[in-house]
């Protein structure tokens, strides 16, 4: 049960301000998102291969890419935001760029450069990740629960070795 202790016109909005019925605990109501990579692999490969350079000062190498797709990032229900805020919220909030969509187009082209007396060994497409969300909501009585989601993240990727 809450007690009204104020009323005030602001601004044209009629707001109230209340006490606790108790003299217990406030807090001010929040939700905040982490996010845990639990697993990643390959959606698409788009392109790979090997360059090598024996001498030159650097070998420039077009790739094109093999296939097309496009993968969408996704979130569970429990997760309770948009797509674009989970896609700002991993950015932000871990190692990991991921997108809201990632497409690759057969046919189009990038350039791989490779030093001298070296060889690299490279793969360009879409990674998979997957993360555990655990949703933290604290109430105005300051009780905390847990709850928990999980997002399936596009990750635009080249790796090399």
């Amino acid at each position: 049960m809450t007690l009204v202790t104020a009323l005030a016109m602001s601004g044209g909005a009629l707001t109230a301000a209340t006490a606790p019925a108790s003299a217990g605990e406030q807090c001010t109501p929040h939700v905040t998102r982490s996010y845990a990579q639990t697993g990643s692999s390959w959606w698409q490969i788009a392109a790979s291969g090997t360059v090598k350079n024996g001498k030159a000062q650097q070998v420039r190498e077009t790739v094109t890419f093999s296939n097309s797709g496009t993968h969408s990032t996704s979130a569970s229900a429990e997760v309770g935001v948009s797509v674009s805020t989970v896609v700002a919220e991993i950015n932000a909030k871990t190692s990991f760029s991921v997108d809201k969509s990632v497409s690759y187009t057969k046919g189009r082209s990038t350039t791989i450069v490779v030093g001298p007396h070296s060889t690299v060994h490279y793969k360009i497409g879409t990674k998979k990740r997957k993360f555990l969300v655990t949703i933290k909501r604290t109430y105005s009585n300051c009780k905390v629960t847990d709850s928990y989601g999980t997002v399936t993240a596009a990750d635009r990727t080249t790796e090399t070795s």
